[in-house]
């Protein structure tokens, strides 16, 4: 599942860089691919995280990110420069311009699944709050399920 919602926050599972179906980058960096390369692999794995998020939540408005985690799988240690991450905060800054700077994760790894070079993970959360179909209302509705407070014992508990 590539998506999970829970709250107000979006949990986007790992994206790889695919374009079309197909693996763009596969293998580890420094190897297969090409250190220099490491940037767009991420830009794109971080445009596939999303596009998921935006399926899930009908759009990216009102969402901010929280937490971007990328991991890169590396046969080398310059592959993991922070630098790597500037293309993907710079697609979620265009994306989700009230977002701000989120705290970013880069993570090396001796490899990934399916042979993936990279890998992202999204922590959103919405904005903005938004009523849900089928909330609880408050007292005072009428007879609308009404949402009541916890009665307190009087007796003493310590």
């Amino acid at each position: 599942m590539p998506v999970v919602q829970s709250g107000a926050r979006l949990f986007i599972a790992g994206h790889d860089p695919e374009k079309d179906g197909r693996l763009v980058y596969r293998g580890r960096v420094g190897e297969a691919v090409a250190v220099a390369e490491t940037g767009a692999a991420l830009r794109l794995a971080t445009q596939n995280a999303l596009a998921s998020a935006r399926d899930a939540a009908g759009s990216l408005a009102h969402l901010r990110c929280v937490i971007l985690t990328a991991y890169v799988s590396t046969a080398r240690s310059d592959a993991v420069a922070p630098g790597v991450l500037e293309e993907s905060l710079t697609l979620l800054a265009m994306a989700l311009p009230s977002s701000g700077r989120p705290a970013a994760w880069l993570r090396p790894t001796q490899g990934l699944a399916a042979g993936m070079a990279v890998e992202i993970e999204l922590l959103l959360e919405r904005t903005r709050a938004t009523r849900r179909a089928g909330a609880v209302r408050r007292r005072g509705t009428g007879a609308r399920a009404v949402a009541r407070t916890p009665r307190r014992s009087g007796g003493r508990t310590s």
